[in-house]
């Protein structure tokens, strides 16, 4: 038993010396100023999710905001802040009017990560999910739209995300912002689904009632699925082995983000995405497919859809200014492996069981290390010649 605890003690100190020395490697590397103006309205829990692997790639990659801190997932974020989810409070952090041009001009890059909001049913856990739950904050509006177009016209990062469309976020606020990214969206909404029956039983039964009502037949249980939302509250679903040959989203980067160093690949998307179509003068980076038998394809086609769409789009080729038309942002991560030479590795073992692992190692990680370090070596020529 003795012999056991010492060889137990001495793993137990040579992990704990190899992280202190991984951390000092990460500690002591150089350190890339990059003040990011991060937004977040849909915060309901404390680990901030809906931006959290934003913040965790940052540290990986050595970016620190202007005071030379790296980023805290925690705290330096706009939008929603939970103070006590059991007494319901919060706070909110917002810019004004008057301080648009001001912000704009300090910070050098802009990541609308989340902009849906919170609802009462969320966030005060007694009221129930219903279609017309009120809003406690969300949506865009028109200051965050401002706020970006000034980035725009300044030739800075701009990046928007999932849910920057749809409601809460009203109509005008919608078609001037798709200018910016110089894309449409179609109105539609859509997610896989592994069990279907989660939605009829689970806290998304709502959409299963709106389906019934619409279709006059029972919520199709007892399959695996894609569901389609549209902001008018059309429901629609496609079911694996009558509109799917499989349920797969795939997430397919072009040819050209293939080439980069980053080394972006295809894979399963399993998370909530936009339907969009790209504009003239755009550039599609990656796309979303679906697999869908001849019926599928039918039932698209009468919602004026089609099996494949952008998944990232950059709104021009000189631009910036870029738009991910999926929840990309929420990813499970361990945040103190961000702090850690080599973290990816570490932080991929301890999310093993994590649908959105290969999202996040294969695409999503190595696609922002590329925004990011592209853009910041064209914002400060002088720094990455002199070293």
């Amino acid at each position: 038993m003795k012999q056991v605890k010492t060889v137990l003690l001495v793993a137990i100190s040579f992990i704990l010396i190899l992280l202190l020395a991984l951390h000092l490697i990460w500690y002591f590397g150089k350190s890339q100023k990059l003040n990011i103006y991060i937004l977040d309205k849909t915060v309901t829990k404390a680990d901030r999710i809906e931006h959290k692997s934003v913040v965790w790639l940052l540290n990986q990659l050595r970016f620190v905001g202007p005071d030379g801190k790296p980023y805290n997932h925690l705290k330096d974020y706009w939008g929603f802040y939970p103070i006590d989810t059991k007494q319901g409070l919060f706070d909110i952090k917002s810019i004004r009017l008057n301080e648009i041009d001001a912000y704009a001009a300090v910070y050098d890059a802009v990541y609308y990560a989340d902009c849906y909001g919170v609802y009462s049913y969320e966030w005060f856990k007694k009221s129930p999910k219903t279609v017309k739950s009120s809003k406690v904050y969300g949506g865009m509006n028109q200051n965050d739209y401002l706020f970006i177009k000034r980035m725009n016209s300044l030739g800075k990062l701009v990046i928007g995300e999932y849910n920057m469309f749809s409601s809460p976020t009203n109509a005008l606020i919608r078609i001037k912002t798709e200018d910016i990214f110089n894309v449409e969206w179609t109105g539609w909404t859509g997610k896989y689904i592994s069990k279907l029956d989660v939605v009829k039983d689970g806290n998304s039964k709502w959409i299963a009632n709106l389906y019934e009502k619409q279709h006059q037949k029972p919520w199709p249980t007892g399959c695996d699925g894609i569901i389609l939302i549209s902001n008018e509250g059309l429901v629609e679903v496609l079911c694996v082995g009558e509109d799917l040959n499989s349920d797969l989203v795939k997430l397919i980067p072009s040819s050209e983000m293939k080439t980069w160093e980053t080394q972006v690949s295809d894979v399963n998307f399993y998370g909530w995405f936009d339907i969009i179509s790209s504009r003239p003068g755009s550039k599609v980076l990656a796309n979303f497919k679906l697999d869908v038998s001849d019926a599928g394809a039918e039932k698209l086609k009468t919602l004026g859809l089609t099996s494949q769409f952008p998944a990232v789009v950059k709104a021009s080729e000189k631009s910036f200014t870029y738009y991910f038309a999926g929840d990309f942002a929420e990813n499970q991560v361990s945040m103190f492996t961000s702090k850690l030479k080599g973290g990816a590795i570490l932080n991929s073992l301890l999310n093993m069981g994590s649908s959105d692992r290969d999202f996040f190692n294969k695409f999503y990680s190595p696609m922002l290390e590329h925004i990011f370090s592209t853009y910041y070596e064209k914002s400060n020529p002088l720094e990455i010649q002199m070293n």
